[in-house]
């Protein structure tokens, strides 16, 4: 711990009925190369039994430094997000659900990063998300995918399109997090990335590329509680990112007028006509090119009709991804 006898760091993990992830994300955290640290466990109306037995197997590691916050019934996971970061102490906070992992030493990177840096509210780090099915001795990792390898720093506008960082992977200044009102507990899904687009339209967040130092376990076949809440449920982040999306666009008309947003989708639909316009022109120089080669006996034919179907079929995907309601220009 700090001299002044708070913690720099809290750590929230959400659970609920999942004994043996826990077990593991608790070894991920006492695994951390930074020490100063306390950490606040939510049980989120599971059996309170299954996670006092976990945490007594840590007990002697973990004294003085673990609360644990039972809930009755389930309040979701943004309020117990919220529940969590009011019970702890720290100038920063990072959420550390039972299912992932950090690398030993996420905590003194990202501490050392912003501690150079107050200028940014947050920092998140490179990820894997890994792939894996759950054993009878622990689990069988299936397949490992850098989650945004491209990725080189955290805009806005990047994180318009969708979720660009996940919780595992963000440490965040607690005065920030306090300034936008925390988490919106009325979104059972896709609250994280909620809150990471007002976060970042108020602070800087950098990002510490290079070899992972978060890991977002997936779980493509389970079900029930060891089932992943982003697998399990597809439907229902679809259906409240666009609420998300339609409140946020009606605040923007609220401010500012539909003026810049009726100008914006007609140009928009403009844009898109033009790009249909272009691939049907490529389609039919590729369809003349077709019957060229149907008509030619020179050397290589085979080659040419080979690449003409590639082609062709570039093309037809191409299409076939945009709207089709986009071709007009009122549409």
């Amino acid at each position: 711990m700090s001299s002044e006898s708070q913690p720099r760091v809290a750590i929230i993990t959400r659970t609920k009925d999942r004994p043996r992830l826990l077990q593991r994300a608790l070894r991920s955290i006492l695994a951390q190369e930074f020490r100063d640290w306390a950490l606040v466990v939510v049980n989120d109306g599971g059996d309170p039994n299954k996670v006092e037995e976990v945490l007594a197997e840590h007990a002697d590691r973990l004294a003085g430094r673990v609360r644990v916050l039972h809930n009755q019934d389930s309040s979701g996971m943004e309020a117990a997000s919220n529940q969590g970061i009011r019970a702890s102490e720290g100038a920063y906070v990072a959420i550390h659900d039972d299912d992932d992992e950090w690398a030993p030493e996420f905590l003194a990177e990202t501490v050392a990063y912003l501690d150079a840096h107050p200028e940014d509210g947050g920092v998140t780090v490179q990820t894997e998300i890994v792939f894996e099915q759950l054993t009878e001795n622990g689990r069988e990792v299936q397949e490992r995918v850098p989650l945004e390898p491209n990725m080189q720093a955290i805009t806005l506008v990047d994180l318009l399109h969708y979720n660009r960082f996940v919780p595992i992977s963000f440490l965040f200044r607690r005065e920030a997090y306090e300034a936008l009102g925390g988490f919106d507990e009325s979104l059972p899904v896709v609250g994280d990335w909620e809150f990471h687009l007002r976060f970042v339209v108020q602070h800087r967040v950098g990002f510490i590329k290079g070899r992972p130092l978060a890991f977002w376990n997936q779980r493509r076949d389970a079900s029930g509680s060891e089932a992943n809440s982003m697998i399990a449920g597809l439907a229902d982040h679809h259906a409240f990112s666009l609420q998300v999306r339609d409140r946020l666009l009606r605040e923007h008309a609220q401010a500012n007028g539909l003026g810049p947003l009726l100008y914006e989708r007609e140009l928009l639909g403009f844009e898109m006509h033009r790009l249909h316009e272009h691939l049907d022109r490529v389609e039919r120089e590729l369809h003349d090119l077709k019957d060229m080669v149907r008509e030619s006996t020179l050397p290589g034919t085979w080659r040419l009709r080979r690449g003409h179907r590639a082609v062709r079929s570039l093309a037809a995907r191409l299409k076939a991804a945009l709207p089709a309601s986009d071709r007009g220009r009122n549409a």
